[in-house]
């Protein structure tokens, strides 16, 4: 008998390639594409809108309020733990509380203005996709053969790579802007799903031993061995988590990028040299003096307010806060915050709802912030409607906004003060 050749069809199709529809790399690719237009299809479509008014619903059972989305994710929960049930280990709960936790430590990192609850569809949407991402890169490249350091690897970049490219993409359509925090937020997302991944697999043993060793002797072990990879790029995605949230607009990315890299060195540094005695040595002795330099510096101005200020540094309290902007709250406290030259009706409304009677904003070195307020005359009135009274707003450049700051605090005034470190 001679074999005859299969007939050619014309033009390619699923059917004549059936297991085309089951590539683990086309999935990826799809995933990728569907990355990108998501945003602007629920844009297109006003899914946004509908997504977070769905994240602030609730419905009341008698005199207790339950809000829908975390109602749903405990039924969801519960359901896959029943369903699962077979395959729920210790390791991997250890897994899922260790995602949680990432997420909380995100929330209180970035989107500061924002002001969102803990289970916000849209301030969680770079978590879920970009964990997502990680599981369809893993489910790709580990029938393949990569190692398992490997495959941490190629996902992390490839998601940072990826994300960059989204928000550069954005920047260059209407109504879409460029924000380096959505590419810490995806790198954030991928690590939850790379952390899932680790402490999740089924695997014999103990997580233990693997994690005696985070430290390695040679430089390029840390690369081949996956805790010491995966605490590597926790503290390069955290660091970027930092600095994109607090430097968010498009001509801030050269510096977040700088400043994630070079700290992202140095603590690789101290790391790796803490192995050694004198490297410890070292280190103590100069955590040691740091701290002692900063209680005694804290301790003599520890009441006074504002002591130093000019372009790119404030010292208040002895403690020094360099080129970030920074928010002061009216029990003494801080904390750094967004850089911004401009106030949109959002950012008002988070300031009147810490419900100041004054508000004092330092615009600046060369009064270049502040913006958004009505007019921004030196002093006027806004009405609160958080309080039902009015609340004064004072902007004015930052060497007399921090003296007017000095003396509303020594008089136990109720003053939110917002300082643009530059400017």
């Amino acid at each position: 008998r001679v074999k005859m050749p299969a007939r050619r069809e014309s033009g390619a199709s699923w059917q004549a390639r059936p297991g085309l529809i089951y590539s683990t790399r086309l999935h990826v690719v799809l995933y990728s594409m569907l990355l990108v237009a998501t945003p602007f299809i629920m844009l297109r479509v006003f899914l946004q809108e509908a997504i977070g008014k769905l994240s602030i619903s609730s419905f009341s059972v008698g005199e207790v309020t339950i809000h829908v989305i975390p109602a749903a994710a405990l039924i969801l929960l519960v359901s896959l733990l029943v369903v699962f049930r077979s395959r729920f280990t210790r390791r991997r709960a250890l897994a899922g509380v260790c995602a949680l936790l990432l997420v909380a430590l995100a929330q209180e990192i970035t989107d500061y203005y924002f002001d969102h609850n803990f289970f916000d569809l849209q301030q969680n949407w770079h978590y879920f996709a970009y964990t997502i991402f990680a599981f369809m890169m893993y489910r790709d490249l580990k029938p393949r053969g990569h190692a398992a350091a490997r495959i941490m690897l190629i996902t992390y970049l490839a998601a940072v790579v990826f994300s960059t490219f989204d928000e550069t993409f954005q920047k260059h359509m209407s109504h879409r802007v460029f924000d380096i925090s959505d590419i810490a937020k995806d790198a954030w997302g991928v690590l939850i799903g790379l952390v899932l991944l680790h402490l999740g697999e089924n695997r014999p043993g103990s997580l233990r031993p693997e994690w005696r060793r985070i430290r390695q002797q040679q430089l390029r072990a840390y690369f081949q061995h996956p805790p010491s990879l995966l605490v590597l790029l926790f503290l390069l995605s955290l660091l970027l988590l930092c600095f994109g949230s607090l430097l968010t607009d498009f001509p801030y990315w050269p510096a977040a990028t700088a400043l994630t890299l070079g700290c992202s060195l140095v603590v690789f540094f101290l790391l790796h040299v803490s192995q050694y005695r004198t490297g410890k040595l070292v280190l103590v002795v100069l955590l040691a003096a740091g701290l002692l330099v900063q209680a005694g510096s804290y301790f003599a101005y520890r009441t006074a307010g504002i002591v130093h200020n000019r372009y790119g540094l404030t010292v208040y309290r002895g403690i020094p806060l360099p080129f970030f902007d920074v928010m002061f709250f009216p029990h003494g406290g801080f904390r750094l915050v967004d850089k911004k030259h401009y106030f949109n009706q959002r950012d008002q409304a988070f300031l009147l709802k810490q419900k100041p009677d004054i508000i004092v904003i330092g615009s600046g070195v060369h009064d270049q912030g502040g913006r958004g307020f009505v007019g921004k005359p030196v002093s006027h009135f806004v009405f609160n409607k958080f309080t039902g009274r009015g609340t004064q707003v004072i902007i004015l450049e930052n060497a007399e906004a921090c003296r007017v700051f000095n003396r509303l605090q020594r008089e136990k005034k109720n003053v939110l003060f917002v300082l643009h470190n530059t400017c």
